[in-house]
């Protein structure tokens, strides 16, 4: 008589196979090091004996379940949600379970979701992290469990990391605006102090280097609004009335500096070029196609899962990962 699902065991499925039982187990685990032939034997054989295999039991055994925590800094932001929904689908696709927390930029949020998510046995944590968040903490995290980091570098931490190419971002976006002639150009975001907008400001002062310009201090607005930015923006152009172009920290900077340029009536023959270093999917509501820099999601998704795996299997990722971004040139910086 054959075996029903529930009394069919590991052993059952490495016989029918011809296989080891560690083999088996090896794939019921998603590793990369059963062969194709092997692979195909114990399918047929899952399949012919109504093997199911238990993930929770299995996750006891191990002291590791299949979950991986997603903790999303701001699911507000497009970009993140576009994140957040790009990690979900590579870990599933993966046979990993994603569960997603955000922490809507609050440091204790994070802690308190990293500290549930540990209730639940999750085998990794994938964290993009809220402002100030301190590296000791975050190295404590990631001496106990599997922690990496997405899209904001935390200084002096040991985790692994994964960002956009924030410095090439604005090079590249910087280089184009001075292509074009321009002599009189800053820069405007929001927290300056922060890592990725330090990378930023590294290069698009490296760009102004390589031209031989020397730009405005960069500008500060006070919260990383489009209203914030217009008001900056005026106030910064009432003191630097020459200011011919503008590079901005995002698409929401970008969006208050070209309403404040559209409130100024300036003449037909005075423009302001305007580009911004980090899109925002969906998110653009300006009178003009805006120039920009565009983060794949689904690129930062797949080399984080990389990441994940490796550390899974006890080997050490790279400490740092910098994702590849493009420049999308529109109206905003002809």
């Amino acid at each position: 008589m054959q075996n029903t699902a529930k009394s069919v065991t590991i052993i059952d499925v490495a016989k029918r196979a011809g296989v080891s039982k560690s083999t088996v187990s090896l794939l019921l685990t998603k590793s990369e090091k059963v062969g194709d032939k092997s692979r195909q034997k114990i399918l047929k054989a899952i399949d012919e004996l109504g093997y199911v295999y238990n993930r929770d039991a299995a996750a006891m055994r191990s002291k590791r379940s299949n979950l991986i925590g997603i903790i999303i800094n701001d699911l507000t932001n497009p970009l993140m949600a576009e994140l957040a929904t790009s990690l979900e689908k590579t870990l599933n696709e993966s046979g990993l379970q994603a569960m997603i927390v955000s922490t809507n930029n609050n440091l204790e949020l994070q802690t308190s979701a990293v500290k549930n998510l540990k209730e639940y046995n999750a085998a990794a944590f994938i964290i993009c992290p809220v402002a100030n968040t301190c590296a000791k903490w975050l190295d404590t995290q990631s001496a106990q469990h599997n922690v990496i980091t997405l899209m904001r570098e935390v200084p002096f931490s040991a985790a692994p990391c994964i960002l956009p190419d924030y410095k090439k971002a604005s090079h590249v976006a910087t280089m184009h605006i001075l292509a074009q002639g321009v002599t009189n150009i800053a820069f405007i975001g929001c927290e300056l102090t922060m890592s990725e907008s330090l990378a930023l400001q590294s290069g698009f002062n490296t760009a102004c280097s390589q031209h031989s310009i020397t730009p405005l201090t960069a500008i500060a607005c006070s919260h990383n609004q489009a209203l914030s930015a217009k008001n900056t923006f005026l106030n910064t152009y009432r003191q630097n009335p020459q200011l011919n172009a503008v590079v901005c920290a995002n698409d929401i900077i970008a969006q208050g500096v070209i309403a404040a340029i559209h409130s100024l009536n300036l003449p037909a023959n005075q423009t302001i070029k305007v580009i911004s270093c980090h899109h925002l999917p969906n998110y653009s509501v300006m009178p003009c196609s805006l120039s920009t820099v565009v983060i794949n999601t689904d690129e930062i998704a797949k080399r984080s899962f990389l990441v994940v795996q490796e550390l899974l299997q006890n080997t050490t990722p790279p400490v740092k990962t910098l994702v590849n971004v493009n420049l999308q040139i529109r109206d905003s910086s002809q």
